[in-house]
């Protein structure tokens, strides 16, 4: 195979390795599901995801989740401020009345001023039952006791350009995720109260349910350390050339030991130890900005997620390619279709496939790649050590 198209697979290989945050995300099937569930509205205009939600969409927003939509209909609200529009009034005189929201001062909303994530991330804390200020978090700390509680992921929430997109992203996770007060789920509760519409959330809590099976089996699976994966990768470009390699992964906590190898030449190779990751790259070690969460690596974010099957212990995962492509940090490389699978035994995680079409710039042109991983259990008593050709 010619060298620069060796070269080439094992930066796509290493790319669905490392991830970093990159550009936004495209959360259409999350408002999709919402709008479906009727907690979500949008605009004449129609989502409108790629705008800053105001403070008063996210007052409207806050009161649906909260299953509050038809008594702060039905109410009559005396409310100080002066820059509120007829149908935002209910939502903000519920919420004011309730002692949810204040106002930017004593007669201004703030209608049309942005939301951020900061603020959005506390409305949701509190749909889930837990208050500012007596449950362990404050509204300069919301964001981080929301990540805590799964609300806010790697994906889903972008601080620095807070967008309707995140919104959608950041609601339908919290409705995932179990209330302060016990119930499965923030749905469950919506349901049980009759806010929301079994028939019409059916398809979401399925999802929900196979969902949260999925992530047991992975907690469960991540306890058993150290382990060790037999590796086989084939990649084949636009040009039908193909390549195969394997290899071995053997993870120990946060310690991680990769090798990936086409005959005798080694593609990728990555170690971490003590929190530094090292990475073969060109033929040489060099060592990474920053290493690798193993647990938020190994996590998929719910808001990712298109459709979840489960049939006699096998998982399989459509994962949405514009939320992912946010993670990807290879510049120019795009992500076309993503499916994961997993099949299970003695109830752990024992095979896992991915197959992935990406594009990516290779001497000036556009490449397309199929690529198909499978990682399949094969020990649990093996340390890591540093993969063969590389020098730490």
């Amino acid at each position: 195979m010619k060298q620069w198209l060796r070269k080439t697979v094992a930066g796509v290989l290493a790319a669905t390795v490392l991830m970093g945050m990159a550009g936004a995300a495209n959360f259409t099937h999350c408002a999709d599901a919402l709008k479906q569930m009727e907690l979500f509205v949008g605009t004449k205009n129609g989502y409108e995801l790629d705008r800053a939600p105001t403070r008063a969409e996210a007052a409207v927003m806050l009161v649906r989740l909260l299953g509050q939509e038809d008594a702060a209909k039905s109410g009559s609200y005396d409310i100080p401020f002066t820059d509120v529009p007829n149908w935002a009034a209910p939502y903000v005189g519920w919420l004011y009345e309730k002692e949810l929201t204040v106002g930017v001062s004593d007669t201004k909303f703030g209608t049309t001023q942005n939301c951020n994530a900061k603020q959005y991330a506390t409305f949701l804390l509190r749909a889930l039952g837990y208050a500012d200020g007596s449950d362990g978090y404050t509204y300069d700390t919301a964001l981080d006791f929301a990540q805590k509680q799964g609300v806010v992921d790697a994906v889903n929430c972008d601080t620095q350009n807070f967008l309707r997109d995140d919104v959608v992203a950041m609601s339908y996770t919290a409705l995932s995720r179990p209330t302060k007060d016990g119930a499965d789920t923030l749905l469950d509760a919506l349901i049980e109260q009759g806010s929301v519409n079994k028939s019409k959330a059916s398809d979401t809590l399925t999802l929900f349910q196979n969902y949260r099976a999925y992530s047991q089996l992975k907690q469960q699976t991540n306890k058993t350390n150290p382990r060790t994966y037999q590796l086989e990768a084939t990649i084949t470009d636009n040009a039908y050339n193909s390549l195969s390699c394997s290899g071995t992964a053997t993870v120990d906590g946060e310690h991680l030991s990769v090798a990936l190898r086409q005959d005798d030449t080694l593609l990728v190779g990555l170690y971490q130890n003590d929190g530094v990751l090292y990475q073969y790259q060109n033929g040489q070690t060099v060592r990474a900005k920053q290493p690798i969460s193993l647990g938020q690596t190994t996590e998929i974010p719910i808001s990712a997620v298109e459709a979840l099957s489960v049939q006699n212990g096998k998982y399989g995962f459509s994962l949405v390619p514009t939320v992912l492509n946010s993670m990807v940090s290879m510049q120019g490389t795009t992500l076309k279709q993503v499916d994961y699978s997993v099949r299970t035994q003695d109830d752990l995680i024992y095979q896992q496939t991915g197959r992935i079409h990406v594009s990516m710039p290779v001497n000036g042109k556009t490449a397309t790649y199929e690529i198909e991983i499978k990682a399949v259990l094969s020990d649990t008593a093996q340390q890591v050590s540093v993969p063969e050709g590389m020098e730490i």
